[in-house]
């Protein structure tokens, strides 16, 4: 709730700051990345918990941002940004090998974000950025096969909210003519916090994930 908030705080501060901005940014980015998981599994049966190994999976994907670039001086400026991936992705598919399936699904990630920016030259700025996202999280076509121990479960779809932190580097290169006016590439690292869930035979899933991103960005100033 807090990290919603705050990216609704960010989105007016956006929205507000209209006045006192030097320009807009507006643009793509496409992005390769990384999504990291480890979690613990509590099964009714034994009450304790058991530490599932990570896995990781390599994906693509592409979202839209708008910024305000406020300039405080010739060498330093901060931009409040928004970016949102407006696409749901199959992340993972989570197969029976513990008797319970299900298929996990992202999408609608918003991103708040704040970018100090130091000029290097006329062409290069070099930034860090610092930020919260949160997006969501669908658990679909749940099942729980029926065993010796218990029986199949009943479980409905589960949506969950991804909520975490996000922190990066990365450089500008300004274009002085062409359709766009600046080209970015960074890396970013989003810690989401824990979630869990509990299915009908009191099965707890817990898992924290971390997705790394490169990111490629073009973009146009108004």
């Amino acid at each position: 709730m807090l990290k919603k908030l705050i990216i609704t705080a960010f989105s007016v501060s956006l929205v507000a700051s209209t006045v006192f901005a030097d320009s807009t940014n507006v643009g793509l980015r496409i992005s390769a990345g990384n999504l990291a998981a480890s979690g613990t599994e509590n099964t009714n049966l034994s009450g304790t918990d058991v530490t599932q190994a990570e896995k990781d999976a390599n994906f693509e994907m592409a979202s839209v941002f708008v910024e305000r670039q406020i300039e405080t001086s010739d060498k330093f400026n901060i931009i409040i940004g928004l970016d949102y991936v407006p696409i749901t992705a199959d992340v993972a598919t989570l197969g029976g090998g513990t008797g319970f399936d299900a298929k996990v699904s992202a999408g609608n990630l918003f991103t708040a974000y704040v970018q100090p920016t130091f000029i290097v030259s006329d062409t290069i700025s070099v930034f860090g950025k610092a930020g919260f996202s949160s997006g969501d999280l669908e658990i679909s076509e749940i099942s729980r096969q029926a065993t010796t121990a218990g029986t199949a479960s009943t479980d409905a779809a589960q949506d969950k909210t991804l909520e975490g932190t996000m922190y990066g580097i990365g450089a500008q290169m300004n274009r002085a003519t062409g359709a766009f006016d600046f080209i970015r590439l960074e890396a970013t690292q989003t810690d989401f916090d824990k979630i869990s869930h509990t299915n009908s035979n009191s099965k707890v899933l817990t898992a924290d994930a971390e997705m790394q991103l490169i990111t490629l960005t073009i973009g146009k100033s108004f």
